[in-house]
Formats: structure tokens, sequence, C-alpha cells
């Protein structure tokens, strides 16, 4: 029986940008957005599974990760890939204990890097953009803030497994070099082995060395790793006059400035949601009644329609006070405002024939799928690093092209490149 792979991640940008890289393999490649799916009959060299547990408590994240790798333990799926956030947001150590309780693997590999986009680990340090990532946006971050930069400390707190790491001198070494002491971490009892990665090639002498132990692995990294995965063994072009519809909802700098470059092309036009309004009932509908009729309308000539909300930090900030004042915490308001979004998005998608959609932010993409009863998403290939295009399979917008970016990612151009992209691709069933 031919080996499949697994994938289990703990958002939806995450689990698409993933995906992606085996699917530009040219293995089929299926994302699932609940752990209540059922694996059995599908029919997909690779199966990702969205667990949704990033921002959720150590002990739900452990169970979310344990139900998802039960899905996986018998059969095909000979290798297991635990997605992880690049800038190491969420429930790391506790996902992994989850996968590695359920499936047995003897060891993990953890190499979150992302060299293409930034991101690299030296003498155990994540570094983003050069920075140590506590000093970045990251340690600020709403939901998962981050302020440990040093990856086997942050995992030795989340984890009951010993920690080990593979340093600087040990992959200067090569392949030999990572297998020997891979060889004294293991004799040690070490099972949850962070790698420094600096460059793209440190991934294949990681793997390399790794594979001839020929023992259970679970891999452990973000986009980055898994391009590098050994694996087993095309959608047709056209151009489309059907309009794209960006819905931006990450308050990322990064996608702040992405948007400040993709409003400023023709036939782009910019509707600004006013996030305060959907955090109260009274107010609600009308603001996405409002949002709705001024896509419909000016999309209707075959222009790009840039939605955001939270475009602004004085939004953001007025947001939050709107929040607070009715009760709401943080994170409740992101998830109010995600669910608005959401259905601003279902009544777009089902009044008029898209050409695609461009989702920015993990919270605004999965509300959005599931607006649309979306029950997976078939990658298709990627539209720069880390940001996968691909086919919405079920719900009302089967066969919809969508292409999911996370929040702080991509260089300024992603949103003008994925917005193209979709341009000249065909979207099958969208309305």
């Amino acid at each position: 029986m031919r080996n499949k792979i697994a994938v289990i991640a703990d958002d939806l940008t995450g689990a698409n940008d993933t995906g992606v890289q085996f699917a530009k393999q040219g293995l089929s490649t299926v994302v699932l957005m609940s752990t209540d799916n059922s694996v059995g009959a599908i029919d997909a060299d690779v199966v990702v599974v969205d667990t949704n547990s990033r921002a959720i408590s150590p002990e739900q994240a452990y169970q979310q990760a344990a139900k998802a790798a039960a899905l996986f333990c018998e059969g095909p799926f000979k290798t297991i890939y635990k997605k992880v956030d690049s800038t190491l947001r969420g429930n790391l150590g506790s996902e992994i204990d989850g996968i590695m309780d359920t499936c047995a693997q003897e060891f993990a590999i953890v190499a979150p890097a992302f060299p293409k986009t930034g991101r690299v680990t030296v003498g155990g340090y994540l570094m983003l953009q050069g920075v140590p990532l506590e000093a970045t946006e990251i340690s600020r971050d709403l939901k998962c803030p981050v302020k440990e930069s040093h990856l086997p400390t942050l995992l030795a707190g989340q984890t009951k497994r010993k920690v080990g790491h593979v340093g600087i001198k040990s992959i200067l070494a090569g392949p030999e070099g990572i297998m020997n002491r891979l060889k004294e971490l293991m004799a040690e009892g070490r099972q949850v082995i962070v790698c420094d990665v600096w460059n793209e090639g440190h991934f294949k002498d990681i793997v390399e060395a790794a594979v001839l132990f020929d023992k259970p692995v679970l891999w452990v990294g973000s986009a980055g790793l898994a391009a590098h995965i050994p694996v087993p063994e095309a959608e047709d072009k056209t151009t489309s006059s059907d309009p794209v519809v960006v819905i931006a909802g990450s308050v990322s700098n990064i996608t702040r400035g992405q948007v400040s470059k993709l409003i400023k092309l023709p036939d782009v036009v910019h509707i600004e949601i006013n996030p305060s309004a959907l955090l109260r009932p009274e107010t609600a509908p009308a603001e996405i009644q409002r949002c709705v009729k001024m896509t419909l309308s000016m999309a209707g000539s075959g222009r790009t329609v840039v939605i955001t909300s939270g475009y602004s930090e004085e939004t953001v900030s007025k947001t939050k006070d709107t929040g607070s004042s009715v009760g709401l915490s943080s994170q409740e308001t992101a998830e109010s405002v995600a669910a608005s979004v959401g259905e601003l998005c279902r009544q777009i998608a089902t009044s008029m024939k898209l050409g695609g959609l461009v989702l920015t932010g993990g919270d605004i993409a999965l509300s959005c799928c599931k607006a649309l009863s979306a029950t997976g998403f078939k990658v298709v290939r990627e539209v720069a690093p880390g940001i996968p295009v691909g086919l919405l399979t079920g719900g009302t917008c089967d066969g919809l092209m969508v292409v999911t970016k996370a929040g702080a990612f991509g260089d300024e151009e992603a949103l003008c490149k994925s917005v193209e992209c979709l341009r000249h691709e065909t979207s099958g069933a969208a309305k």
C-alpha cells in the first residue's frame, strides 16, 4: 500500500500553506476543517486536518491533537507532520505530546524555521528578519503572544518529554554530524529534538540524518520543513473576468502594507468595515448589509474589491474599547468580528459569481469558509512561499478558488500576486 502523508495543523492558513508544499510536488492534497471528518474514504496522497487549536488551553489543544492523530494511526498514513507556526504561537508542546502519545513515535524533529520568509533558528533562538522573536510584534499578539525566543526553553515548559537541541556545529557538519548528535540526544532519553536552521539546505541534511534511524518520527515544523519531507511519488489555467474579493481581517502591520500596495492598483476598490458596529446586535446587520451592497455594486464591472476590518491602528483601538464596553475580552472581540465577517463573505459569495476569494488571517479565513459550509480545501499550488491557492470543497461555493494568507506573512506584493493568480485560474462552480 502506498505511503500517505498526514498533516495536523492548528489553524486554517497554516494547514493550507503546508498542504501546498506537497501539492506543488504533484501530490493530491485535501485540507479538512474539522477533526470530526473521517479520512478513510478520502482519495488523496496528503490529508491535512485543521484542529483550530492555537488559541485554546494547552489541555484542550492536547485533546484536539490526539483526536486528529487517531485518524491516522492505522492504515496507509506512515508519515505524520505536525504543522506549527513559524513564529511559535500556540500550544506546540501540548500538541506534540498529544500526537506522540496517540501514535507512539519514538522521537520528534522540531524545525519551525522558514528561511524563505526570514524566520531562522540559530543557537536555538528563533529570529524574525534578524530580530529575536520576543522583540517583535509577535510578543504582543492579542491571542497568542510569544515571550520566549529560545525554542528549547519554550518547549521544555510545554511538553512532558525531555527536549534536546542540534546546534550550529552539528548542522555545519552535515548529515553525519547531525546523525551523531541525534544519537547522543536519544541516548540521553531526549525525544523532542530542536534543530537549528538558517538556510534551506539544512532541512535536507536534517531529514537525511533522521530517516537513517528507521524509527517512527514525528516531523514538526512550518511550511519550510514540509517541502523537504520524503514523499510517495493541475489545474488548467484560464483567464477569468469575474471579480475577485479580498477580505483582509488581520491587524498585522505586514497585512496593512500589503493592502496599501493593492488598493493603489487600477480597478481595485476598497471598502472598510466598521468593526465596532459588528459588535453590537442592533447595528451589526445594517453594517453587513452596507458592505454587501457596496461590494455587489463595485464588483459588477469586474473590479477587485478589497474589504478590510481593522485597517488602521485607530480602528483597532476603537474596536477594543467597544468590545470592552459590551463585556467582551480581546479574544472574544476578535472572534465576534470574525463571525460577522464570515456572514458578510457568505452573502457576497452567494449573491454573485466570483473569480475567487483572498482571505487573510487565520480566524477570518476559517470563519469565511465555515460560513460557506465548506468541508475542505483542495490545495492546487502556491502563489508565493507559504501562500497557497486551492478549491473549496463542499458547501454553497463548492469549487470556488481561494487564496489563504496568514496575517504577518509575505512580502508587500503578496496580495497583488494573490489577486493576479485568481484572475488566471479557473474557479469552477463559484456560485
